[in-house]
């Protein structure tokens, strides 16, 4: 049917649609473009998992005498760095809802309601809103986060590299 070479080329393609789908694919290509294997997080090692997990879910990473032994320093990092992360994800999920918003939007070319919501960029996000909608029902992967966050500063540029 298809040839190793077609299959690659195929799989290509659907991981930029896909990335272009999260608005996430320069990010993606800036970061990759030195990377001898794909973005995995199963394959993560200990302590990449450890930072990724401290981004994405703060203190819950750690027990309760763990966190009232921290110095308050700390603690106030990685509480604001927390915050940060679920801000960004927060905003990221409006740009893709947004983004799907106006595919539908354009399909009513007469309509002049649709043609103002189209004039507005999908990236105009309101901090204050909350997006409920979960990373799988957007179908967002750690891996995709990973990147987001990388790409923002949340998580080192050289966080695939990373070992302790």
């Amino acid at each position: 049917m298809f040839n190793e070479k077609q299959l690659t080329h195929i799989k290509l393609e659907l991981r930029k649609e896909r990335y272009m789908y999260l608005g996430i694919l320069s990010e993606y290509q800036t970061i990759t473009k030195d990377l001898v294997q794909p973005i995995v997080y199963t394959k993560l090692n200990p302590y990449q998992h450890f930072l990724f997990k401290r981004v994405l879910h703060g203190f819950k990473i750690y027990k309760k005498d763990e966190v009232n032994k921290m110095h308050r320093s700390k603690r106030n990092r990685i509480s604001k760095v927390w915050k940060r992360g679920q801000d960004v994800l927060n905003c990221w999920k409006q740009e893709i809802c947004n983004r799907q918003a106006n595919k539908i939007f354009a399909l009513f070319t007469h309509s002049k309601t649709a043609k103002q919501f189209l004039n507005i960029d999908p990236k105009d996000t309101d901090i204050e809103y909350k997006n409920t909608m979960s990373l799988k029902d957007l179908k967002i992967t750690y891996e995709d986060v990973i990147i987001k966050f990388m790409s923002v500063g949340l998580l080192p540029k050289n966080f695939l590299t990373l070992h302790k």
